[in-house]
């Protein structure tokens, strides 16, 4: 793993760090699960087992992210199920939006359609689960719109996750009106991008009310 990696790494340690005492502070009610062990899988992108090894979920009321089932050794990775015929080359979910889902049913799973990450080059990306079901009946089609975030895992986190890119990720996602909708009570209505803002985490404050 080359040096900007390594640097990336130590940044979302210190950001981690910092969000946990925010959250521990304000309560705001977040999802910052402590990391579980893993084992080195050579076939990852570089980073992969390096960012779960911080962590094992981070969510808000927006986005789930946790560490994959299939990566925590040798062994899971060569028995994960691999969906026959995927058009995007079997790629691996990192996490999941989870917009407007109720709670009883968050309760159960993750969330919805999932963030990828693709296993050839690393790109951490998202496709619209429309255009994922129109790429998948129609196989003569060769391309598919995605919107790609980063070039890594470490990246991605670093910059979309846990810094000011987090509300991109949002607009890409889930579109303009997510980075800034409040709740009756005028704050955020998403509880990570209240912790980032309280965190100091995003530029200028970030959109929203940290309260």
């Amino acid at each position: 793993m080359n040096e900007v990696l390594h640097a990336g790494l130590a940044e979302i340690r210190t950001k981690l760090e910092v969000v946990r005492r925010t959250e521990a502070e304000h309560g705001f009610g977040v999802i910052l699960e402590e990391p579980r062990e893993l084992e080195d899988i050579p076939e990852l992108p570089d980073g992969v087992t390096e960012v779960f090894r911080l962590f094992y979920r981070l969510g808000g009321d927006y986005f789930c992210f946790r560490q994959p089932d299939a990566i925590q050794s040798p062994r899971t990775w060569a028995a994960r199920r691999v969906e026959p015929g995927c058009p995007l080359g079997w790629p691996l979910e990192i996490g999941y939006e989870r917009y407007g889902m109720p709670a009883d049913v968050l309760e159960h799973i993750d969330g919805g359609a999932p963030i990828r990450l693709d296993l050839n080059d690393g790109t951490v990306y998202y496709v619209d689960p429309d255009d994922y079901i129109f790429f998948y009946k129609h196989v003569e089609v060769e391309e598919i719109d995605s919107e790609d975030f980063a070039g890594d895992i470490v990246t991605f986190f670093n910059h979309h996750v846990l810094g000011e890119g987090y509300p991109q990720l949002v607009e890409a996602v889930l579109g303009s009106r997510a980075v800034t909708e409040h709740d009756r009570r005028g704050r955020h209505r998403d509880r990570w991008m209240r912790l980032l803002a309280e965190s100091g985490l995003l530029s200028g404050g970030g959109p929203g009310t940290a309260g």
